[in-house]
């Protein structure tokens, strides 16, 4: 087979394969390539050539999303596998981890930080959050280690803000415990958050 080449806009290389398009690449590849002195290629180096390619691409795509934000490896998966083989997408990963683009622990902190700051979730909840993102679950329960807990006085204040109606009756209470165990917090503690604010509540109107 007989290959060609045509210089393309913004340093993009278009490849021939017996004068039909086959693929782009950049120049900087293309001419560290060991390919780009070949006139003719056979059909073991053009899948060769067609990998490297494709491996280049999604590890490219990998930094990019990783220039955004952390993701963790199983995220990066999802998302380069969307336009990428799986193949290209698992060395993508593999590299950037390798060169430190992937810190999985890091991701973990910052997650379990954001969850427990702004969404106000307790430890359990951060935790299966964590383990669906593809943290490993030792990862996931040093991260929320490291996290300033009050567990008690966040319910409390959650029962005063986003659940200040919710004790007026049974069913409401039912909703509350039942939101508050949703976002990770234990029945324990519920209930002692609960017998706090009824005490406070109580001592309002003795007064």
């Amino acid at each position: 087979m007989i290959l060609s080449v045509k210089p393309g806009k913004l340093n993009k290389i278009h490849i021939y394969i017996d004068e039909e398009y086959r693929l782009t690449v950049d120049d900087v590849f293309w001419f560290s390539s060991p390919w780009h002195k070949l006139k003719e290629i056979d059909s073991q180096e053009l899948a060769a050539l067609e990998e490297a390619v494709g491996s280049r691409r999604a590890f490219r795509a990998a930094l990019d999303l990783l220039s955004r934000r952390d993701h963790t490896k199983q995220e990066l998966m999802r998302k380069l596998t969307v336009k990428h083989s799986e193949e290209t997408a698992r060395a993508a990963v593999a590299r950037a981890e390798e060169l430190g683009y992937i810190d999985e622990a890091r991701f973990a902190e910052n997650y379990a930080e954001e969850l427990y700051r702004h969404k106000h979730f307790g430890v359990r909840r951060i935790v299966q959050e964590l383990l669906r993102k593809g943290i490993s679950r030792e990862i996931a329960e040093n991260a929320v280690e490291n996290l300033d807990k009050d567990d008690e006085n966040r319910i409390i204040l959650l029962l005063r803000g986003k659940y200040r109606t919710a004790l007026c009756d049974e069913k409401g209470r039912r909703r509350a415990i039942n939101g508050l165990l949703r976002m990770g917090y234990s029945y324990s503690e519920i209930r002692a958050a609960i017998m706090q604010v009824d005490i406070e509540t109580e001592e309002t109107y003795d007064v």
